[in-house]
């Protein structure tokens, strides 16, 4: 597909049956994002999305598909598709205007810009005085007077101006980084727009975005939508929206719209982060937090606006300001008891940050043993060394030896090293999960070159169109039936008969090696949870031995099972829902 091609001209009419049902996730990547709205288009044509997730970017991507599919589904109008291709189209020229800074900030932050741009290395000199015009003064006199003092000659007192001007500004972004940066809670871009600003800035963009596309004409008079609109007024118009944010307050991962913890929010502090009509509705719709003064409590996961969710899970260090929220600490006043010291339960401010910190590709959202229906996961990669950028940039392994592996990437910069460090701190989970069979070949993988995508918040608008170019076709791939569903469920039954057979095998050996009888013995006196009746107890021990005798179905087992299954093995095991 040619980059110099003519997007399509969607009607509402392509969209308005859809022959199948999907699910689809979304990684996070700041402005690579702008890869997703075409393949969100193209799958729309042919399939209903069920279930839509996604982080950072990706949120955003799912924020808008699944207003769109909410007017299909549940309003009857699937024209919100064709409103959502209009939206996206005009990113290209609007992007760079999404990022509005607080005024603090954009001296500083319109200087970055031009470097990232590339302007020349004598332009840039040039232009740092007017990244703090009365410090880089004064400090440009002090340094020039200082050396006049000394007696220096011209050559002297210019060096002096020079250092002076130098260390002024150093002082300056000192200030801003350990003062004014952790007052903006470690963003410079609030979200909101911003006096200054030319149009919407990205909160507000996506709040006019979500609801023109799930409301249509008369957008404006709705409140905010909600996880609970998505849910529809039956089963089969539930729309299953979920996003990844980053606790760091807890050092932990989110689903939103279950938060999982009690919390309160306070108006003040959102009305800087989220349109007022929004921050308005929100507080006629939640109570007061008890024991929390002059706090809300957080929404409930019906009451959710989707643009919090997304903004939520939006938040990448230090471009866009920390949201925050108000617990009760619980958890420490526990520790404080357990050590002596007395027990007080304070309110704490924790931020909530970028989903990717935590959680960059979660294609496990909507996992299945069995898979009901196909879930695409759309992924923007690196290009590969010695890669044209002109060639083939996307890809969906195919056969089962496609996808094993992990690029690897050699570390010989000190830059370079602390970058694979966080790298594999933050992705490793989801990197080897990408790898594995019954997950690989439903990733579509979207390569980009270091200029497109990521933080190159100046991409030229031609640049931005060749990534929804991307996107485009690694949707009608998709959608031409790329991910051979019959063979996926195929792969899936392997993984989860081997799985089931080492699970089975060892509750089989601890259950006849003294488990059962000891449960058997402990169901009348056990210490914790006696709200379980007698009867509830015994059915549990009941169901266990029936697990356990299952290690009968799995024999005789394969012959060489280990070379004839799927690879790299996996593992069944109770992980924390989040």
């Amino acid at each position: 597909m040619r980059d110099d091609q003519d997007f399509p001209i969607y009607t509402a009419d392509m969209f308005a049956s859809p022959a199948d049902e999907c699910d689809i996730v979304m990684k996070g990547g700041v402005t690579s994002g702008i890869v997703y709205p075409y393949a969100i288009l193209e799958l729309a044509r042919r399939y209903r999305f069920r279930s839509i997730g996604g982080t950072s970017a990706g949120a955003i991507a799912a924020s808008l598909a699944a207003a769109a599919e909410y007017a299909r589904t549940v309003r009857g109008d699937p024209a919100g598709f064709v409103r959502l291709q209009y939206h996206c189209d005009e990113l290209p020229e609007r992007m760079a205007a999404l990022f509005q800074p607080e005024p603090r900030y954009r001296r500083l932050f319109r200087y970055l810009l031009r470097a990232q741009s590339g302007s020349s290395a004598l332009s840039l000199i040039a232009g740092l005085p007017l990244v703090a015009p009365f410090q880089a003064m004064v400090g440009t006199v002090v340094g020039a007077i200082g050396m006049w003092a000394l007696r220096a000659g011209l050559a002297g007192i210019l060096l002096g101006a020079l250092v002076g001007l130098v260390a002024a500004l150093l002082v300056h972004v000192q200030t801003l980084i350990r003062t004014q940066l952790p007052q903006s809670d470690f963003g410079v871009c609030p979200g909101t727009d911003q006096s200054g600003g030319n149009g919407p800035a990205l909160t507000s963009w996506l709040h006019e975005t979500i609801q023109e596309i799930a409301f249509g004409e008369d957008w404006q008079s709705r409140p905010p939508l909600t996880f609970g609109q998505l849910r529809g007024t039956g089963s089969g118009e539930q729309i299953d929206l979920r996003v990844i944010t980053t606790n760091l307050g807890m050092g932990r991962p989110h689903s939103l719209p279950t938060l999982g913890i009690t919390a309160a929010y306070s108006d003040t502090e959102w009305r800087r982060l989220f349109p007022g009509d929004v921050c308005e509705w929100m507080a006629g719709s939640v109570a007061e937090a008890a024991q929390m003064p002059g706090l809300l409590s957080f929404p409930s996961p019906v009451d959710l606006p989707v643009l919090v969710a997304a903004r939520m899970s939006l938040a990448f260090p230090l471009l866009f300001a920390a949201v925050p929220v108000h617990v009760r600490d619980f958890a420490n006043a526990e520790l404080q008891r357990a050590t002596g010291a007395t027990p007080i339960i304070e309110n704490r401010r924790i931020l909530f940050a970028d989903g990717g910190i935590s959680s960059n590709f979660p294609i496990h959202l909507f996992d299945a043993l069995l898979p009901a229906r196909p879930t695409f996961a759309l992924s923007l990669d690196d290009l590969p060394p010695g890669t044209t950028t002109g060639g083939e940039r996307v890809f969906i392994p195919a056969t089962a030896r496609q996808g094993f592996g992990l690029p690897a990437r050699a570390t010989v910069t000190v830059s370079g090293l602390f970058g694979s460090i966080l790298r594999a701190a933050k992705d490793w989970q989801d990197q080897l999960l990408s790898t594995m069979p019954g997950q690989r070949e439903r990733i579509g993988h979207v390569m980009l070159s270091a200029d497109e995508g990521g933080l190159n918040l100046t991409m030229p608008p031609e640049r931005a169109r060749a990534l929804m170019f991307r996107g485009l076709e690694i949707g009608r791939r998709f959608a031409d039936g790329a991910l051979d569903f019959d063979e996926h469920r195929w792969r899936r039954s392997l993984v989860a008969y081997d799985q089931l057979a080492r699970m089975s095998d060892t509750v089989h050996q601890t259950w006849s090696s003294g488990f059962g009888s000891w449960l058997l013995g402990y169901l009348t006196r056990p210490k914790s949870y006696r709200r379980l009746t007698t009867a509830d107890r015994s059915m549990i021990h009941h169901a266990l031995g029936a697990v356990a005798d299952l290690d009968n179905a799995f024999e005789p087992g394969i012959n060489d099972a280990d070379r004839k299954l799927p690879r790299p093995v996996g593992t069944l095991r109770v992980n924390p829902r989040y």
